[in-house]
């Protein structure tokens, strides 16, 4: 029996250094009933996709994925692989700051071919050097380069997350699948706007729990919130999140 319980206290301590890794591995993003679901947060080493609920939310499911991408990266430098042209414009600076990123610490890499984005989009991952990966999912990406995506986002332990077209229903490995709706954000006492918010379906995620929110992002803490006064769930009149 002694033999037994020193054998266990060994395990333990082989085990527990890999546990402790495995729990930076993710990313809390500061909401408890989100964290809850994604069983403590975004895994780092891992693909992660973010769609519009229609075509006029593509902003905001943008905005979304700017917030995921500055709490993964911290003050790590970040790659946004482009294409040659899309439907809202070039990455704009103040909007960049809004949710804590320095324009800066962003390489910017144009693409002219699909080709092109997802050996871009490979390469960058692979090499592990940057806090995270922003790009476009190219429309007709089929399952074989979305793992291949994902098992390189594995390699370098960069998380990768992809804009994903609001009609796009290809089979994906992303490992999470959110969906973005805009919401109105709160006003301060002089009619300002105040924080962004979003209402934000958790889809699809890899042994979690899908759920649904109205969030919004706290520039100071860089991180998301539950607005005050709101209640958790996103409402059950709103059809725009009904999943995919």
């Amino acid at each position: 029996m002694e033999d037994r319980r020193a054998r266990l206290a060994a395990a333990q301590r082989l085990v527990a250094p890999l546990m402790v890794q495995s729990e930076r591995a993710r990313h809390a993003l500061g909401c408890a009933p989100i964290d809850t679901c994604l069983q403590g947060g975004l895994i780092r080493g891992a693909m992660h996709e973010v769609a519009a609920a229609d075509h006029a939310a593509t902003p905001a499911a943008m905005g979304f994925l700017l917030a995921l991408a500055a709490i993964a990266a911290g003050s790590r430098p970040l790659v946004w692989v482009l294409p040659r042209h899309g439907d809202f414009g070039q990455p704009y600076g103040p909007g960049m700051k809004a949710f804590g990123l320095d324009p800066g610490a962003f390489v910017f890499l144009r693409c002219a071919s699909t080709q092109e984005q997802l050996w871009a989009l490979e390469e960058v991952l692979r090499a592990g050097a940057v806090g995270a990966v922003i790009g476009t999912r190219p429309a007709g990406m089929d399952l074989t380069a979305s793992r291949r995506l994902h098992l390189a986002a594995e390699t370098g332990s960069t998380p990768l997350f992809l804009l994903r077209a609001h009609q796009d229903h290809e089979v994906s490995a992303a490992v999470t699948r959110w969906r973005i709706q805009p919401q109105r954000a709160a006003t301060d006492s002089l009619g300002f706007l105040g924080a962004p918010r979003f209402a934000v379906a958790l889809e699809r995620v890899r042994a979690g729990k899908p759920g649904t929110w109205v969030v919004e992002w706290d520039h100071a803490a860089l991180c998301l919130r539950l607005p005050a006064g709101l209640q958790h769930r996103v409402p059950a009149q709103d059809p725009t999140l009904s999943a995919a």
